[in-house]
């Protein structure tokens, strides 16, 4: 989790050099934005589903 820290920390930066120092519009800036935090969730969606199956099951293991 910590290297995905690293990314999100190195892309604020590029988005916020790239959102005062580009000549974009706002719904422009509005696109940018969202598109990196698509990709953003969409990177970390695979590591999120496999710790809520993982505690699912290590949680109904539990009960029994």
């Amino acid at each position: 989790m910590s290297s995905l820290k690293n990314k999100m920390a190195t892309l604020l930066v590029i988005v916020f050099a790239m959102l005062t120092g580009a000549g974009l519009t706002w719904p422009q800036r509005l696109l940018f934005v969202s598109g990196i935090a698509f990709g953003l969730v969409a990177e970390a969606l695979p590591e999120v589903l496999h710790r809520l199956k993982k505690a699912f099951i290590e949680g109904g293991r539990r009960k029994w």
